[in-house]
């Protein structure tokens, strides 16, 4: 799987996400970001340098975006 990559317009190909990164139940980080193929629940990504777990994909009506919600993984310190 490629790296999501932060998107300043609409892709051609693909799939434009709204995504929430979060640690616990805080939201630590929001934004856009396109993937070439759509993700799945559980797949492991990295947005920003922050590895996490994707816990929900869900369509938003009458958007062309699709909500993502990344859980990050613990601190590997």
């Amino acid at each position: 799987m490629g790296a999501p990559r932060v998107s300043s317009c609409s892709s051609v190909a693909g799939v434009d996400y709204r995504y929430e990164l979060r640690r616990g139940d805080e939201v630590v980080a929001t934004g856009h970001l396109s993937y070439e193929r759509g993700l799945e629940l559980g797949a492991r990504i990295e947005i920003g340098g922050q590895p996490g777990i994707v816990r929900m994909v869900e369509p938003l009506l009458g958007e062309r975006e699709v909500r993502l919600v990344v859980q990050l993984l613990l601190d590997r310190r």
